[in-house]
């Protein structure tokens, strides 16, 4: 870490036409005498939060999802018809309520939740 011989502020570092310069953050003061070896320069980059979710398109040809047998509202003939259904949890309610559960037949894609 560089200070300003002016003021005794903190020198930033920049690189303008490929030269290292140090600026000082309160006065504006330039140091150009640095050593290019001696500097490290970095940029932020913006973060999107989208980068770090895990969404699984609908375009997924295996997933991962458990399974479970349970009778699907739209294709099942009795009571006793149960299909293979894959199923997933979200918080879909405010924290303190317990997530909904939700249901998707492998035969027919029909989705159906249940809260708890």
């Amino acid at each position: 870490m560089k200070f300003c011989d002016e003021c005794g502020g903190m020198l930033v570092s920049e690189k303008e036409d490929g030269e290292a310069k140090m600026e000082c953050r309160n006065c504006g003061e330039f140091q150009e005498d640095v050593e290019a070896d001696e500097m490290k320069v970095t940029e932020e980059k913006e973060e999107d939060p989208m980068d770090r979710l895990n969404v699984s398109s609908e375009d997924d040809e295996e997933t991962t999802r458990p399974t479970t047998m349970k009778e699907c509202p739209e294709c099942s003939d009795s009571k006793k018809d149960e299909k293979e259904h894959e199923w997933w949890m979200e918080q879909t309610r405010s924290s303190d309520e317990p997530p909904t559960r939700f249901y998707e037949c492998t035969e027919c894609r029909n989705v159906h939740k249940i809260y708890d």
